[in-house]
């Protein structure tokens, strides 16, 4: 509310009794988001400020990782479509994360889908279906690199996944 106030620069009574109802419509539709019940939650996320600022600064250093990953997927991706056999081998990949938090979880989703030639398709209770532009992408997730470091970031002991099945199709996925 006061970074709205300081943003709009309008102190009429209308707009102040709006924005103070705005706001708290705001945070009565989403503080089920930042604070969930016991039953949302698979294990307990830290709220203490020293857990938070620990698995921030562990993030921190997580990014150039990442980004250093996702230039090399750039230069296979790029590899693969100029080459002129284009080998290209497109493969869904189902795996079960050892990831226990949600938040653990949705940071691999969303660097598995940065990374170019993968895109997490799917994510349900630790179960990933991760579509691939080619097999090695897959196999690099298949042997868990980069939930090893996602591990890291939020102080989970690392796991290697149990098993990964790839296919070439949807309906083999579901038979």
């Amino acid at each position: 509310y006061g970074l709205w106030l300081v943003l709009s620069g309008l102190f009429i009574l209308e707009f102040l009794v709006l924005g103070a109802l705005a706001s708290a419509l705001v945070v009565a539709l989403t503080s089920h988001l930042a604070f969930p019940s016991r039953a949302e939650r698979m294990v307990p996320f830290p709220h203490s400020r020293f857990d938070v600022v620990l698995i921030s600064l562990r993030f921190l250093a997580y990014i150039p990782w990442l980004l250093f990953q996702i230039v090399i997927a750039n230069l296979q991706v790029a590899y693969q479509i100029l080459h002129p056999r284009m080998p290209v081998s497109p493969r869904l990949l189902h795996f079960h994360s050892t990831l226990r938090t949600e938040p653990s979880q949705i940071l691999l989703a969303q660097s598995i889908t940065l990374t170019p030639g993968t895109i997490t398709i799917d994510l349900e209770q630790g179960d990933f279906l991760v579509h691939t532009l080619a097999g090695a992408p897959g196999q690099i997730l298949a042997k868990g690199g980069i939930q090893e470091r996602v591990a890291r970031v939020f102080g989970e002991p690392s796991q290697p996944s149990p098993s990964s099945r790839t296919f070439t199709s949807i309906d083999e996925l579901n038979p």
